[in-house]
């Protein structure tokens, strides 16, 4: 059936109200391959309690409030939902204990047609005290059974593709076999990542890994490759699902503060994040 355009454009979930733990901030830099040496004292800072730092790219897993997708008046099949697309922009670095507020407006919704439909989110992150904006993430889920419904609000930016030429530089991510499961505790349990009954009437062999995961773990190899340099931005479409403990090997291209890059799977001649961009400064 077709999801209920009407109740779900601009809709706006209830403002959410948390804090940062140091738990919270270590749990998400481990879950996407932090302190892989845990000897190595720049990625130590940011899973030790030690001086702690929060990595940039944790945005898009705090200030979860409603799951909208599950109210059966907005007609989305649950079990059907993939993340489609992810932008984040990083204002500045939360604190550990303020108070943080959240809120979730469905901003477009792109219909597909009998391939489904696309809704996208936007969410803010200010702290409360002073209002300060920390963060603003926007995420593209693809409802692939709820077509049809005849509207269309494309979202405003499009994405851009890679360069047409070889890739600057490549990194490799080897990706735990338990990642989805671990990745899953910074507030996603989607039993599509876990349960293997659940993945295969999504229609998927085995559970799959998080694009939230797998968009994580990119950011942190962009990170690793350009030393002394702050994640400020990354953008990426989810084009084909990433299984745990499969290597990705992402490739760049250097532009100067912003990189292009797509990540992909070779055993399976798969292009899991395509039409990336990032900026590093």
């Amino acid at each position: 059936m077709p999801l209920n355009a009407d109740l779900l454009l601009n809709y706006q979930t209830p403002v959410v109200e948390f804090t940062l733990t140091d738990k919270d901030v270590m749990l998400y830099a481990l879950s996407i391959g932090m302190s892989e040496d845990p000897l190595d004292p720049v990625e130590l800072a940011y899973t030790y309690e030690k001086g702690l730092k929060v990595f940039p790219m944790m945005a898009v897993v705090t200030g979860n409030g409603e799951d909208w997708l599950a109210r059966p008046e907005f007609g989305v099949t649950y079990t059907m939902i993939v993340h489609g697309s992810q932008r984040l922009e990083v204002f500045a670095e939360p604190e550990l204990g303020k108070v943080l507020v959240a809120r979730d407006i469905i901003t477009h919704l792109e219909d597909k047609g009998d391939k489904g439909a696309i809704v996208t989110t936007t969410r803010e992150i200010h702290d409360k005290a002073s209002g300060k904006l920390l963060s603003r993430a926007e995420g593209g889920v693809f409802c692939r059974a709820d077509g049809g419904f005849g509207q269309v609000t494309p979202p405003p930016r499009s994405f851009r593709p890679v360069p047409d030429r070889a890739p600057d530089l490549n990194a490799k991510i080897a990706t735990r076999p338990n990642m989805a499961l671990l990745y899953r505790l910074n507030h996603d349990r989607n039993p599509l990542h876990a349960d293997p009954q659940v993945a295969v009437e999504s229609g998927f062999p085995r559970p799959i890994s998080h694009g939230l995961g797998s968009y994580g773990a990119t950011g942190l190899a962009l990170w690793r490759l350009f030393p002394g340099r702050e994640l400020v931005s990354i953008e990426t479409r989810f084009s084909k699902p990433v299984y745990p403990g499969e290597t990705i090997t992402v490739d760049v291209w250097d532009e100067g503060e912003e990189v292009a890059f797509r990540a992909r799977v070779p055993a399976r001649d798969a292009v899991v994040l395509d039409m990336g961009r990032a900026r590093l400064v």
